[in-house]
Parts: structure tokens; sequence; C-alpha cells
């Protein structure tokens, strides 16, 4: 039951954001007493924090792996780069699976309009991954100065969310809906080529 009222209100709050929404719909729709979301979260706003929190352990299971692959600090060039490679290539898969679809629409709009504690756990479980291709970009990159790394690290996991949420501009420019299989492979190849004409560069 839990599982199930947090699987909706992702889905609700992402579509709707959290003022539309009312935990009488969101128990409704897993036809459970409004007690149960009382039980479980304490109320609506342990019920989002719960929700949000379900989109970040997601991420962190799967993208952790990869992370903790990140080569030590004198590893060779082309180690460092396929390992980044490796883990916005991840990205991207989960970007073009469906099973991404609430879940950026639930963080899209915290992007635009954060809550403090969602911005508390971004803070806690997001920034770690960010901060860390930070610092392997400025390896790869020793031209750059520490914010303009940062700026790069950024336009970086933009092309990978791009993947999600552009896809409506996608399904038209490409006349299709359907982004598995060899067309999945050709856009990680494409967002891997780039991400090397980034990174693969000697110091100016």
């Amino acid at each position: 039951m839990r599982d199930d009222l947090i699987r909706v209100a992702i889905e609700k709050f992402g579509r709707r954001g959290y003022d539309a929404v009312g935990t009488r719909e969101i128990a409704a729709a897993v036809d459970t007493p409004m007690s149960s979301i009382t039980y479980h979260f304490g109320g609506k706003e342990g019920l989002y924090l719960a929700a949000a929190e379900h989109i970040f352990d997601y991420l962190h299971e799967t993208l952790g792996p990869s992370m903790e692959r990140i080569p030590d600090a004198d590893a060779a060039r082309e180690d460092r780069l396929a390992a980044i490679c490796a883990i916005l290539r991840g990205m991207g898969e989960l970007m073009l699976n469906e099973k991404s679809a609430s879940f950026a629409l639930f963080i899209g709009r915290e992007q635009q309009l954060p809550t403090p504690q969602v911005l508390e756990l971004m803070d806690h479980r997001v920034m770690p991954m960010m901060r860390l291709l930070v610092d392997q970009v400025r390896m790869l990159r020793p031209d750059l100065e520490a914010e303009q790394a940062k700026a790069v690290t950024v336009y970086i996991f933009g092309m990978v969310i791009a993947l999600r949420h552009t896809r409506a501009s996608m399904s038209l420019l490409f006349e299709c809906d359907d982004f598995s299989g060899k067309m999945q492979d050709m856009l990680l190849d494409q967002l891997e080529q780039s991400v090397r004409a980034i990174l693969d560069r000697s110091a100016a």
C-alpha cells in the first residue's frame, strides 16, 4: 500500500503540482482510506517528501554503481573519459526509459519552484554526484577555471536530461515515438561523441 501511494503521488504531483492535488484524490486512486496516508506519511507534506525520496533513492541505486567506478586521480586519461561516458550513457538510458517520465515531471517542477525540503534532499543526494563529475571535468580539462568546469558539467547534464524533457520535439523531429533498440543506441552514441568532443581536449 505504501509503495502504491508513493507511485500515484509521484504521477499526480508531477502532472499538476503539490497545491492542485489532494490526499483524498490520491487515496481514492489506490482504493484506500485517507487514513492510510496519515498512517504511513503523517499527511500530505510527508507523502510529497516520501515521493521525492523515492525518486532520489531510485537514481542513487541506478547510477550509484557506475559512480563508484570513477578512476583514481592517477588513472589514465582514456580510462577516466570512458568512465564518465559510461555514467552519462547510464543516465541517458534512464531518461529514455518510460519509467523516468513521471519522475521527470516531478523533479522538473522542483527545479523550477523548489521546496526547501526537496532542495535539501537534492543537496544531499544529487549534488555529491554533480560535484564528483565537476572534479572529473577539471582533471580532463585543466584549462578550465573552477566555475567554467561547473558550467560544462551543467551543460553535459543538460544534454542527457534533454532525452526526456524534449520528448515531444524528438518525436516530431525523428517522426517516431519509439526510442528503444537501435534508435536508443544511436542517441546514446551521439551523446557519448558529444561528451568526448567537450572533454577530450588537451590543456590550452
